[in-house]
């Protein structure tokens, strides 16, 4: 590997500081969330395979409105940025559906297809109890596996442990007209409880480092409620129902989405059996439908035979799971289930407003997935053996007026995916090795670019996972991963069809230092690298990130928390022009970048904090590799418009908290 000389300095000091001692304890946080540090900039990882944090707790950059912006904080990811919302997320150079976002036991893909509502635009991360990042295939439960990783965004399903009424609420204001509200109260007794949220977040459009409009405004307002009956505390009967609407525009295209709604709705019912093997049983039934409309009918039309034109794509899902947890020996305990899916997208146009609305859906693409799933774990030896099989039956369907004509538009496809993981513990130190294997279909964006044919082969990955943690006077976490990727889906804009299967491997990894220092300080280094090869074409696999280090130096006291941030991210040379995936591909090598932010926050009491930031101090001026083009900004002249959509520069923000 050759990094500049800058990156090889920082990773020769990682290395370094693991070997300090220092004679303070550091606080470990075992599976439960660490939040000694008020406003989070560099989230060390718990566990090497994976991270359980806290999104209540603000962070730096700016606290994120929406699940993309909440996961760029987590060593392993990035955000493909298109303007100030609807960010894709890449973890460990992998992006899209091989990324599998669970919204509190639901699967919630998004409509459009460019990509304007990913399923993370959807979740609000403050309204959520706990965030769960399960890093490669190392899971079969939550539904078609993710070869990437899984990612839940997890709420309590239980009322208050005695009759009262509790809540908190929050403002954020920032620059660029950065307004965010949020809400919550729960209420109820033992037996019965009601919760209800509701927050909203909008923004104009950002400013680069050298002072341009990055055209980048949002809307967005969401509200969800739950009623539950716990008649005792083992058990809960839930029904629940969301609401979100929004609107945006972007930098890398010209179309603005009007219309960015999604209504849910959702039963869950678990509860404790007392039962020789069996021991609990959880049933959860959901719907949700996202509605979406993406035009240019505010632009100004220079071409009487070009009228702008507007599209209304619209996906349904409708699922559910059936898990029992089971013990089958006394050092052996494992669940079963079956989970459903049934997913249909279809989609009106027009060429105005009015036309479009009175325009009838037809159908596009449809999926049915029955998934039947046992997961394990056996104490063998000084450790546990985590273990998990699973199938997969998928039905996928190109209906008339968008397949191709005499072409394969229907498709039944069996797929497997399993994995073991061995973990042990000796002393302070804690290691880690697993085996996944993961079989994914082709998604509804690779398919519309294989020229709308059911040709691609499923994906299959084989990855190698390995991991040690030590926690003495520091805590320091590696983890290592080798992935091979048989019929990798390539999105190649060179060739025709867009989308092809080719043969692909990639390695790296992660690993995070956190060091008590005197004087009530804490230092915290994370770091991250991917290596990507498409062995087919014998070229750089396209898409994946530069080696990234975040250093963070932060000050606490009883009432007083300050931090500052350095992001030191290396250039990228090694791309592949117009590859990558259904996200965005490479458009060219990126210089590296370094990026300085400070923080603070204040416990004012129990109940109120004040917490604040600076973001990009020194107002510098860059683009992440991962990030769109800029060739879509309206805002700026054609030879102003940059190669990717450049970051926010210098960014102010506070954020006031209120809990009762």
């Amino acid at each position: 590997m050759k990094y500049s000389q800058l990156a090889h300095s920082i990773s020769v000091a990682l290395i370094l500081l693991s070997t300090q001692v220092i004679a303070e304890d550091s606080p470990s946080c075992g599976e439960e969330v660490c939040d000694e540090i008020i406003v989070i900039s560099a989230e060390a990882m718990q566990s090497p395979l994976s991270t359980v944090t806290d999104p209540k707790q603000p962070r730096q950059p700016l606290p994120a409105f929406d699940g993309s912006g909440f996961l760029k904080t987590v060593p392993g990811f990035t955000v493909t940025r298109k303007g100030g919302s609807g960010g894709d997320i890449s973890l460990r150079g992998l992006g899209g559906s091989r990324i599998n976002i669970v919204n509190d036991g639901k699967q919630m893909g998004g409509t459009c297809g460019g990509r304007m509502d990913p399923p993370t635009n959807y979740i609000s991360p403050e309204t959520y109890e706990k965030v769960v990042i399960i890093k490669g295939p190392q899971t079969v439960k939550y539904g078609p596996v993710g070869s990437a990783g899984t990612v839940l965004f997890e709420r309590e399903h239980y009322g208050p442990e005695k009759g009262e009424i509790s809540g908190r609420a929050s403002l954020t204001f920032g620059s660029f007209g950065r307004k965010d509200y949020l809400m919550e109260l729960t209420a109820g007794s033992t037996d019965y409880y009601w919760s209800l949220d509701a927050n909203g977040s909008k923004s104009d459009d950002f400013k680069d480092g050298e002072g341009r409009k990055m055209q980048s405004e949002y809307d967005r307002q969401s509200v969800h409620s739950a009623i539950g009956w716990t008649p005792d505390e083992d058990s809960v009967i839930e029904l629940s129902y969301g609401y979100s609407s929004g609107s945006a525009e972007y930098a890398d295209r010209s179309n603005k989405a009007r219309t960015i709604d999604n209504e849910n709705v959702t039963l869950l019912a678990k509860t404790a059996v007392d039962h020789n093997t069996l021991k609990a049983v959880e049933f959860q039934l959901y719907g949700n439908e996202n509605d979406h409309i993406m035009d240019s009918f505010d632009r100004p039309v220079t071409d009487i035979n070009n009228l702008p034109t507007g599209a209304n794509p619209r996906r349904t899902n409708v699922g559910g799971h059936l898990w029992f947890d089971m013990e089958l020996a006394g050092n052996w305990s494992a669940m079963a289930g079956i989970d459903y899916l049934d997913s249909v997208q279809d989609m009106r146009l027009g060429k105005s407003l009015d036309e479009l609305k009175a325009s009838q859906y037809s159908d596009i693409f449809s999926k049915e997935n029955l998934g039947i799933f046992m997961e394990s774990n056996h104490d063998v030896g000084d450790g546990t053996l985590y273990s998990g099989l699973r199938w997969d039956q998928w039905q996928t369907k190109l209906h008339n007026g968008w397949a191709a004509p005499d072409k394969q538009n229907a498709r039944d496809q069996d797929l497997f995916s399993a994995f073991a993981r061995y973990e042990v513990t000796y002393g302070e130190h804690t290691w880690i090795a697993g085996l996944g294997h993961a079989e994914r279909i082709a998604d509804y964006w690779e398919v519309m670019r294989a020229a709308r044919v059911l040709s691609l082969d499923p994906e299959i990955t084989e990855q190698l996972d390995l991991g040690w943690m030590y926690e003495g006077d520091i805590k320091l976490t590696a983890s290592l991963f080798y992935a091979d990727i048989t019929d990798y889906i390539l999105i190649d804009m060179q060739s025709m069809p867009y989308a092809r299967n080719i043969n692909a491997t990639l390695w790296g990894g992660e690993a995070t230092a956190a060091v008590e220092l005197p004087y009530a300080l804490q230092w915290v280094t994370t770091l991250a690298y991917s290596r990507g090869e498409n062995e087919t074409d014998n070229v750089a696999l396209g898409q994946v990130s530069p080696l990234e280090v975040k250093m963070a130096l932060n000050y606490e006291s009883e009432d007083w928390m300050l931090g500052a941030l350095w992001r030191v991210v290396d250039k990228q040379s090694r791309v592949a022009i117009g590859q990558g995936n259904i996200v965005s591909q490479d458009l060219g090598e990126t210089a590296g970048f370094g990026v300085v932010s400070v923080n603070g926050a204040w416990q004012l009491n129990k109940e109120i904090k004040a917490s604040f930031g600076i973001d990009n101090l020194f107002d510098k001026n860059y683009a992440e590799h991962v990030s769109k083009s800029g060739a879509g900004n309206d805002l700026l002249l054609p030879q102003e418009r940059t190669m990717q959509v450049n970051e926010p520069g210098r960014s102010f923000w506070v954020k006031l908290d209120y809990q009762f």
